[in-house]
């Protein structure tokens, strides 16, 4: 009798032991499906964030161009660049900015028939044209001083400013522009000024052979607008590109 109630007595463990084993296998298989569920939905956001990427960069390839209307009636061609980017026309056609405002001198004031009496140089005695105190604008500051002291003591004769003497330059070419480093360039010039005496009608030619080094700025907007003096808005016309000339040396063709 004992030893069937002994037997009997261990049935209640092992029913206890089934129960027990049979949650921990539910609980389990309930982990397991959840984690199928958090690996499918981690799935499908990265699928969506794919399937919005792949959209995004078709819709930049395949974009047409834009244009834009200015004031003036003028329309321009826009397009997504680096911040860094010129076009290599805008940085030639600066250089051939500062050039010819550097060196074309008639005696009066761009676009009117008003004398041009010139323009005072700090630190030095000597005047330079009106022009070239614009160009200047096109330089990084401390070489557009220099440039501006060596054009008010060596390259601009007062015969200028008295109406005896101008002097035109003529650009036989402008390179295309070598990139040296991220938002810097590299362009050769090969030009003559030409000195002309208006009272016996003598020229003299002066070579201007030379290598510009640009780098690209942040494009200046004045604050006052249309309300701003014209000359001031002649500057921010001139600093328009988003490009400024650090340095100017002899070129060397080899």
């Amino acid at each position: 009798m004992t030893g069937r109630i002994g037997r009997f007595s261990r049935n209640p463990g092992s029913a206890h032991g089934l129960s027990r084993q049979r949650l921990l296998d539910g609980n389990n298989k309930s982990l397991l499906a959840l984690l199928q569920l958090a690996i499918l939905g981690f799935s499908s956001v990265t699928l969506v964030f794919i399937l919005f990427l792949t959209v995004r960069v078709n819709r930049i390839v395949n974009r047409q161009p834009t244009f834009v209307q200015l004031t003036n009636g003028d329309t321009v061609y826009v397009s997504e660049r680096e911040r860094n980017y010129r076009r290599p026309e805008v940085i030639r056609q600066v250089v051939n900015d500062w050039t010819m405002l550097s060196f074309n001198w008639d005696g009066t004031l761009p676009g009117t028939d008003e004398p041009d009496e010139g323009v005072a140089v700090e630190d030095v005695r000597g005047r330079v044209p009106f022009s070239v105190s614009m160009a200047s604008f096109l330089l990084e500051p401390e070489l557009g001083s220099e440039m501006l002291q060596m054009f008010a003591t060596e390259i601009v004769p007062s015969g200028v400013f008295t109406g005896d003497l101008r002097q035109v330059i003529t650009i036989e070419d402008i390179s295309e522009p070598r990139q040296i480093a991220e938002g810097r360039w590299e362009v050769d010039m090969v030009a003559t000024r030409r000195l002309l005496n208006r009272r016996d009608g003598s020229q003299r030619a002066i070579p201007w052979n030379r290598t510009y080094t640009l780098r690209a700025v942040e494009i200046p907007h004045s604050p006052l607008g249309d309300e701003a003096s014209r000359v001031e808005q002649l500057v921010y016309d001139t600093l328009g590109s988003g490009l400024q000339i650090v340095d100017i040396v002899p070129f060397d063709p080899r």
